[in-house]
């Protein structure tokens, strides 16, 4: 990924604004970045149209779907017309989002990923890969891909009011405003299992500390039998732990035809038991109740959930390119009941 050496009269203008918030240097990397987006549901909708307006060279969109009716709850791109219900979505909406920023190179691909999987060299092209809605085995097989090609990947997906973020940065260095402390900050310190402070750099005239941050990231599919959270949560921490090991026995069974159909909640119920075994979780976070609201949503699309992680999707992948905040790492779950959104090291 390379950077211009300056932005044109227009862009500046045009992303004044953001310049403002996040830099000149961030929006720069932004105009130099390639991202690929698998999927275009309500999160995938949410978070390119966010990343359309933040300024991105380019993205390309690969989605080999047609439209559903339940397609039109959430997904605003597509036009109003109920006549366009089988037809693929992405040459129906292309038009749409391009109208949010005409300097983003955009592009669609409507070949299924399994043909991308065929020929991996296909995502060489990009600087950064975003998936949503995938199945267990396709995300496992994109990370494999991911990685052999050192390229930092982000899948996202929900359940009604509920969601989660899985993020895959590899290794990822960053460079964090701190205010000094009374006691000076040590290097070779690990701030949690992989997160490690291994450089600070005092600003005198600023009162600040510039504290680099290295994360190391685990594969994705390390998380489905990850036993990490129960080693190095609080017990307070594992008590609110209720909502991971339903996400997590969710990959495991089958994603309905119909978003609208009930999961059999004996089966999830069963799931869920089988992945507390297997995360090493005790059962002290056990809840029914939420097992019988995830049977009853999960894969439903609601737009206030989709802004929500849409949104910080986008939010991640500006701060990944800022270099200025450590990122996410490296499980993140929406439950928008309790109004939370807590990470797990996994």
């Amino acid at each position: 990924m390379t950077t211009e050496e300056e932005l044109t009269a227009d862009e500046i203008a045009l992303y004044d604004r953001q310049i403002r918030l996040w830099g000149m240097a961030t929006q720069l990397r932004l105009r130099s970045t390639k991202i690929l987006v698998i999927n275009l549901g309500a999160v995938g909708t949410e978070c390119v149209k966010n990343l359309v307006l933040g300024g991105l060279n380019s993205i390309e969109i690969l989605d080999s779907s047609v439209v559903k009716e339940e397609d039109f709850t959430a997904q605003f791109f597509l036009p109003n017309d109920a006549s366009i219900v089988g037809q693929l979505k992405l040459p129906l909406i292309v038009d749409n989002i391009k109208e949010l920023n005409t300097k983003v190179d955009l592009s669609i691909k409507t070949s299924p990923l399994d043909e991308a999987f065929a020929e991996p060299s296909y995502f060489k092209k990009f600087d950064l890969i975003i998936a949503t809605e995938l199945s267990k085995t396709q995300i496992i097989n994109l990370n494999e891909i991911s990685r052999r090609l050192n390229i930092p990947l982000y899948v996202g997906g929900m359940h009604g009011l509920f969601g989660y973020i899985l993020v895959d940065l590899i290794e990822h260095t960053s460079y964090n405003e701190y205010n000094q402390s009374s006691v000076p900050r040590k290097v070779n310190v690990e701030l949690s299992r992989n997160k490690t402070m291994i450089a600070v750099k005092p600003d005198p005239l600023k009162k600040v500390d510039i504290v680099t941050i290295r994360d190391v990231y685990s594969p994705l599919k390390t998380i489905f039998t990850s036993k990490e959270v129960a080693r190095y949560s609080s017990p307070r921490e594992i008590r609110k732990a209720t909502l991971l090991p339903i996400i997590i026995a969710l990959f495991d069974i089958p994603r309905p035809q119909n978003p609208s159909d009930v999961i059999d909640v004996l089966l999830l119920r069963s799931k869920v038991e089988e992945t507390y075994k297997t995360l090493n979780l005790p059962a002290v976070s056990f809840s029914e109740d939420y097992i019988q609201k995830l049977s009853r949503q999960a894969y439903a699309e609601f737009s206030p959930s989709a802004a929500v992680l849409g949104g910080t999707l986008a939010q991640e992948v500006i701060r990944f390119l800022s270099k200025n905040y450590s990122p996410m790492n490296n499980v993140v779950l929406l439950d928008a009941t309790n109004a939370t959104m807590p990470i797990y090291s996994m």
